[in-house]
């Protein structure tokens, strides 16, 4: 993690960005909403970015169905194997070496970041700061989760882009007033196309040197 003040940042989104996990949280969450129907059809894409306080509020308040999907989610998340999407490492080493700060900002809760730090200890020491679902009271789509990053970092969010693959997350971005990078891997190009700056498949594809020159221009 780089210590250098500057004028920009980045402000990841965790699952389906940095980390391969979306298609293990869908699946999880299919197999919740066929024992507790919610009647909200693609349930998994609907919830996709948001905390897990608000799904439970919004979904599933009855006490004893509330219990039971927490228990779950814990236990499916003390199995789940962690791994970086492909180019995730390289693009956030690429921004350390350039002396650009880097936020994590996730509706993860702080048990999912202690296991996350459990299983890839170098992952986090690659941001200046984390925000996590636990340390906001609106979660995205409302846009103080991309707030809060860019006031750890000291960064005007006009002056940050935001790295998502989520709706939600897309949607809080824009909110921020930050400039957002979709990712297509989770729901496609048509879904997010005329909703983010940028749209590209892979990590590895963003031209960090465009980026920083438009958010410095913004």
């Amino acid at each position: 993690m780089n210590n250098k003040i500057s004028d920009i940042a980045f402000l990841f989104d965790l699952d389906g960005v940095i980390l391969d996990s979306e298609r293990r949280y869908s699946k999880i969450w299919y197999d919740i909403e066929q024992d507790y129907p919610t009647g909200i059809t693609d349930f998994p894409r609907v919830i996709k970015g948001t905390t897990l306080h608000d799904i439970l509020d919004r979904y599933f308040p009855a006490p004893e169905v509330r219990d039971e999907v927490v228990r779950r989610c814990i236990e499916a998340e003390k199995q789940m194997k962690f791994d970086y999407m492909p180019g995730a490492a390289e693009l956030l080493d690429t921004l350390n070496a350039k002396g650009i700060p880097c936020a994590l900002v996730t509706s993860s809760d702080k048990a999912k970041m202690d296991s996350l730090n459990r299983q890839i200890p170098e992952l986090l020491p690659k941001f200046n700061a984390i925000v996590d679902g636990d340390m906001v009271l609106h979660g995205k789509p409302d846009p103080e989760p991309y707030l809060t990053g860019a006031r750890l970092l000291s960064v005007s969010p006009r002056h940050c882009a935001v790295i998502e693959d989520a709706l939600t997350g897309i949607a809080a971005g824009n909110a921020a007033g930050a400039y957002v990078i979709g990712m297509s891997d989770t729901l496609g190009r048509k879904a997010i196309t005329r909703l983010a700056d940028e749209v590209y498949d892979l990590l590895s594809e963003i031209p960090v040197d465009h980026i920083i020159r438009i958010l410095r221009d913004r």
